[in-house]
């Protein structure tokens, strides 16, 4: 499988605390987006750290693994800032 990054991550983001609520437009033209990856914690932790091979993002920015309330199933939230 090949994968390619689509985002020059290191110019577009900042570190924002996955729990903090997400807001419309920020100053400057930046919005704030929510990427969440559910799974198997396995799977989840795969695309996390393929991710992070990308340069999308650091594994640090990611949520802890919250449980989904399906067996098995976790989920992990990225909230990244982007430029409009």
């Amino acid at each position: 499988m090949t994968v390619k990054c689509f985002v020059e991550a290191q110019s577009m983001t900042r570190k924002i605390n996955a729990a903090e609520p997400l807001q419309g437009p920020q100053e400057g033209g930046r919005d704030r987006v929510r990427i969440m990856v559910l799974g198997s914690p396995e799977g989840v932790d795969s695309i996390v750290k393929s991710l992070y091979v990308l340069r999308f993002a650091e594994m640090k920015e990611w949520s802890n693994p919250m449980p989904t309330g399906r067996a098995g199933e976790v989920m992990r939230i990225l909230t990244k800032t982007v430029l409009k």
